[in-house]
């Protein structure tokens, strides 16, 4: 799973296109970002940590209360999120109230998700929800950050809410891959998180013994990568336990 995690970020983090105006701090939160995920690759999660926390607590001491925030990772995806998240306050809702919507650089969800992949690692476990909620709160079309929080759930015995959420990452179209240069390259981050999505949803089902239900999410699952050798691994295990060949 970890290998999935640092595949997908990085391969986000080198085609990723500035979608706001450059300047001294968004370079530097580039490079905290970049060197967090680096200690999360060695293992040094209170590395992680702090890096992640230099990018948080600047973009914290500049929120208006009146804001609303969504990560962005390009100029289509900034018009996406923009509307996406006007729709979101007309609706009400936790952004209700909030007059203006503000697009920000996608290293601010990063370092939220990053901060609480890693105290997940150092056994905070309760720290590290409310980090990852943040970074679904902010970039709520970001399948990668929806499969780290159900997961969360997952490993709670959680199984409803694990599969609400995952069944929203399954269901969810991640403009930041869809735009990418590389379509090969989206292809197949995309297929890996739906895949990951579907897994969770199929292993949610057979905790509950909803048999068919978790078959067919396994099914959805080797459509998109055949052979999957971890879908095909639980697919035995729902033969093995429900008597369905």
């Amino acid at each position: 799973m970890k290998a999935d995690i640092w595949m997908i970020a990085s391969a986000c983090l080198a085609t990723a296109t500035p979608a706001l105006a450059q300047n001294d701090q968004a370079a530097d939160d580039r490079a905290a970002i970049i060197a967090a995920y680096d200690a999360i690759q060695s293992q040094k999660f209170d590395v992680a940590v702090s890096k992640a926390d230099l990018v948080i607590q600047s973009f914290e001491d500049g929120k208006q209360s009146d804001s609303v925030y969504r990560c962005a990772s390009g100029s289509g995806d900034v018009v996406s999120t923009l509307l996406g998240a006007a729709l979101g306050v007309d609706k009400g809702g936790a952004d209700e109230g909030k007059t203006t919507t503000v697009a920000v650089a996608d290293d601010i969800c990063s370092a939220y998700f990053v901060k609480g992949f890693a105290l997940i690692d150092l056994g905070k476990r309760g720290e590290a929800l409310s980090n990852l909620e943040m970074a679904v709160e902010m970039d709520p079309d970001n399948q990668h950050y929806l499969n780290e929080l159900a997961e969360w759930y997952k490993a709670e015995r959680d199984w409803q809410k694990s599969l609400e959420i995952f069944t929203k990452a399954s269901e969810t179209s991640d403009l930041a891959i869809v735009l990418m240069e590389d379509k090969k390259q989206a292809t197949e981050i995309s297929n890996a998180t739906s895949c990951r999505a579907y897994r969770g949803i199929a292993f949610n089902h057979a905790e509950m013994r909803n048999w068919k239900k978790a078959r067919s999410a396994i099914d959805k699952c080797l459509k998109l990568i055949p052979n999957d050798p971890r879908s095909q691994q639980e697919l035995e295990y729902i033969k093995a336990q429900s008597g369905e060949k």
